[in-house]
């Protein structure tokens, strides 16, 4: 009796103290750590490791219940402990004969899913634009073809995994380009006034090859010279929108709220003068 009172005991600091990041073999990473016979099972991310795939087939799980020292007894209370605002479920697993105490945190594949989708965020690539005429050489009334890296308009994806007593579950979280914008300003005074551009897709690359005839689908035309800004320049913000989608292997998925991540930069714009001889 006393003796689960002290590993009770033991578990709960033991599980605070590895509440750092901890690498797998195959390079995933996580919440978690292991000490004696306890591990503490955060939230893991990346591939799943084979060995775990099949472990509620050959393993016993047993829920740790509280131990009531005024009665004697025990209960069916479980023990838990709330850590970073997750539940966590003690356990008790017994694998070819080792037995070994385990954290588990008590979390939906939705709420895995959110845990993936952060991942995601964080793998974006920062938005990029290449602009025709370049940014130091705008010009009034002329538009300027605007378009981003084609290699990087594609989806991005993130695992997070979790073991349970009935096997992993894991969410896959997906983020996928949507939508393009360039916002700026463009008037002659500060806050004046601001223009935009959205499009589908990365746009298209401009090339001498195309000479002056093709448009593009991503374009923005100023209507103000930059001179008289601070610097001599507008100042600008390039974004992407990133649909975010979920899909797990316990039949759930669906749609997390949107995306957007940007980046700063600045366009100078002249003003061609006309000479009339």
């Amino acid at each position: 009796m006393r003796r689960l009172i002290v590993i009770v005991s033991m578990v709960v600091g033991v599980t605070i103290g590895f509440a750092s990041s901890v690498s797998a073999a195959d390079g995933s990473t996580g919440s978690g750590g292991s000490t004696g016979g306890t591990i503490w099972a955060g939230v893991q991310t990346g591939t799943p490791p084979a060995s775990l795939n099949s472990a509620g087939a050959v393993c016993k799980w047993a829920p740790e219940t509280a131990y009531d020292s005024s009665t004697g007894t025990g209960s069916r209370t479980p023990i838990t402990m709330r850590l970073n605002g997750l539940r966590y479920r003690l356990f008790n697993r017994t694998c070819n004969g080792r037995r070994r105490l385990v954290w588990i945190p008590q979390v939906s594949p939705r709420q895995l899913a959110t845990q993936s989708s952060l991942l995601v965020y964080g793998k974006l690539p920062r938005p990029s634009f290449s602009f025709a005429p370049s940014i130091d050489d705008a010009v009034v009334k002329v538009g300027t073809w605007i378009w981003t890296n084609p290699s990087a308009w594609k989806p991005v994806t993130a695992t997070a995994w979790i073991p349970t007593p009935n096997g992993i579950i894991w969410t896959k979280t997906t983020a996928t380009p949507v939508l393009m914008r360039f916002d700026t300003d463009d008037s002659v005074h500060l806050g004046g006034g601001r223009g935009s551009m959205s499009c589908v897709g990365p746009g298209v690359q401009w090339s001498p090859l195309l000479g002056d005839i093709p448009t593009s689908p991503c374009n923005y035309t100023y209507r103000h010279a930059s001179v008289a800004r601070p610097g001599g320049r507008f100042a600008a913000t390039m974004s992407i929108t990133w649909a975010i989608s979920w899909t797990s292997n316990v039949g759930a998925g669906g749609l997390l709220p949107p995306y957007t991540n940007s980046s700063a930069t600045s366009v100078r714009v002249r003003e061609l003068q006309a000479l009339v001889g």
